[in-house]
């Protein structure tokens, strides 16, 4: 019972995680939040969001029947969505080894906070590119310069990694422009396009 009812406090904070996740957002779509606040906020919900999906990776969790059984899709689509743009990247055993890069083993926590910090900013570079108003230099090139920080001092990543290398380029052609310059739609897209596809193998690669 003890076990059924840890479960269900968990549920109820990812719940509710989920649910700020999607309030933040529609802030930011509608104009009421700050994009610096945002990015903030942002990164702290997701590290919840990876302690709560990691607790119930060790119960008896289903995340699909979840969602289902508490409309989250319905009720948060954008919510939903930031949760779906993170899955796979939630490490599940108690010890990571890395090999020969840093330390011989890395803790799960550790690692969850790293990776909660790059898909936070992977979703936020996102969410830049949608939104024509707030897609400005002066936002962009701070997150892609987080992005490759962190990257830089990530476990089996680094420099060689070839998103690495994309974003550094990115980040280096974008710093050529003024800072209050809004990126046009056709650049934006391409901005969207290729995050994503940043995002996704970040992903595949914690996987393997």
């Amino acid at each position: 019972m003890a076990r059924e009812k840890d479960q269900v406090e968990i549920e109820a904070e990812l719940f509710a995680t989920i649910a700020t996740l999607d309030t933040l957002t529609k802030s930011l779509i509608e104009g009421d939040l700050d994009p610096t606040l945002y990015k903030r906020q942002l990164r702290s919900l997701m590290r919840d969001a990876f302690k709560a999906r990691m607790k119930l990776d060790k119960m008896n969790f289903n995340l699909n029947k979840f969602l289902e059984k508490e409309k989250i899709i319905e009720k948060f689509p954008y919510g939903a969505e930031r949760l779906r743009l993170a899955e796979g990247t939630m490490p599940t055993s108690d010890e990571i080894p890395v090999g020969t890069i840093g330390p011989s083993f890395v803790s799960v926590s550790n690692i969850a906070a790293k990776t909660a910090d790059v898909v936070a900013n992977m979703i936020e570079l996102i969410d830049l590119a949608k939104l024509r108003s707030v897609a400005r230099i002066d936002l962009i090139v701070p997150n892609l310069d987080d992005i490759l920080l962190l990257l830089e001092n990530f476990p089996g990543f680094g420099k060689d990694y070839w998103v690495y290398t994309e974003i550094e380029r990115w980040r280096d052609n974008l710093k050529k422009e003024s800072p209050d310059k809004v990126i046009n739609e056709e650049m934006a897209k391409n901005l969207e396009y290729n995050a994503v596809r940043w995002l996704n193998d970040f992903r595949r690669r914690l996987r393997e």
